[in-house]
């Protein structure tokens, strides 16, 4: 055993001894004064270490991570797509100022010059009314259309079973930028559905097309499932 040392609180003289006397009472060899010998020191434990895992080859992930659905876009149709209901009311609103000069001069009561204008206002509404009554939402499971304004219809796609994206652009929604996105799949409820009318459509169907075939490896199915049989 070791050897410890302890100072007599009464004399100070330094008594000697091995490991056994902590804790006990002894005397001093000195003034045999009866002293408590202290206690084993106390010995700071290290503190345990936190092991990290590293993810190895093939380890899967975890069924929360991968249900975990997440929006990708929120699209409306466009509102210059209905340039030709803008011509037609900018039409309305000259025709209604030109009415209210004329109107001086003729027998025509003065407030027919508002009805070019009315018109022109039920024009605004209704382009205002398609483009807030359906909306497009892309996630990274599911692709959803939205249309209704007082009532509500909703189509559903699960992405996993979508097998191809269509682009449909004339000349004048190319000069302007919009077109029309459909997307089909190997769904009996769902077989199709259009997004009409959107802005940049190329950008729109890469996007959808990059979540699809991530749907698909997640849920393991092959593009040759799709394939109809001879």
């Amino acid at each position: 055993m070791n050897t410890i040392k302890f100072e007599c609180p009464y004399c100070h003289e330094i008594n000697t001894g091995d490991e056994s006397l902590y804790g006990q009472r002894v005397e001093c060899r000195k003034c045999q004064a009866t002293i408590l010998v202290p206690a084993t020191p106390a010995t700071a434990e290290p503190q345990t270490a936190r092991l990290i895992k590293e993810p190895g080859v093939g380890t899967r992930v975890p069924v929360e991570a991968a249900d975990q659905e997440t929006d990708i876009f929120n699209l409306s149709p466009a509102a210059r797509a209905f340039i030709g209901r803008f011509l037609l009311t900018a039409i309305c609103v000259v025709l209604s100022i030109g009415m209210a000069f004329l109107a001086h001069d003729s027998s025509w009561p003065p407030w027919l010059a508002f009805v070019p204008l009315v018109l022109g206002a039920l024009l605004l509404m209704q382009v205002w009314i398609r483009v807030k009554s359906c909306s497009y939402r892309l996630t990274t499971q599911r692709l959803f259309v939205n249309r209704g304004w007082l009532t509500r219809h909703v189509d559903e796609m699960e992405l996993y079973r979508v097998k191809d994206v269509v682009v449909d652009q004339g000349v004048l929604q190319r000069l302007l930028g919009y077109g029309t996105v459909t997307v089909l799949a190997d769904d009996d409820t769902t077989p199709r559905l259009d997004l009409v009318s959107i802005s940049s459509p190329i950008k729109t169907k890469e996007m959808i097309r990059i979540q699809y075939r991530a749907a698909r490896r997640r849920e393991g199915v092959r593009p040759t499932e799709f394939l109809q049989s001879p």
